[in-house]
């Protein structure tokens, strides 16, 4: 009679399997983690440029001729806080101011935003 042959897997087979497999799983992770950040950094930016947009649209609609110089303040955009600083400076042309508008999130210095924009005596 023969003896009954064996078939499987090795010890070492399964373990080269499970090491490919961890490999694997640890790189997908990673992938899934740097996705997640990159959608949320692009999320922060978007509110942020809405706040420096609202900030420049007010101007606008306030229809005033800004004096040069800064001024900051914060606004909550989707509940997420944020600081602005405009800083309005003079031009070449007597009729015409630059707005820029930066926008960090509250607490931190690194800028999401900056917005230029350009305002007439009678508006943008």
């Amino acid at each position: 009679m023969n003896a009954p042959t064996t078939r499987g897997f090795t010890l070492i087979e399964v373990l080269v399997a499970l090491a490919i497999l961890a490999v694997a799983l640890t790189a997908a992770m990673r992938a899934t983690a740097m996705a997640t950040s990159s959608a949320e950094q692009v999320k922060i930016k978007t509110w942020a440029t809405w706040v420096a947009q609202n900030r420049i649209a007010e101007l606008t609609a306030r229809r005033t001729f800004p004096p040069a110089g800064e001024q900051s303040g914060e606004a909550v955009m989707a509940g997420t806080n944020f600081q602005w600083r405009q800083t309005t400076s003079e031009t070449p042309n007597k009729d015409f101011r630059k707005i820029e508008v930066v926008v960090m999130l509250v607490g931190e210095q690194h800028k999401q935003v900056v917005l230029s924009a350009y305002l007439t005596r009678g508006g943008l």
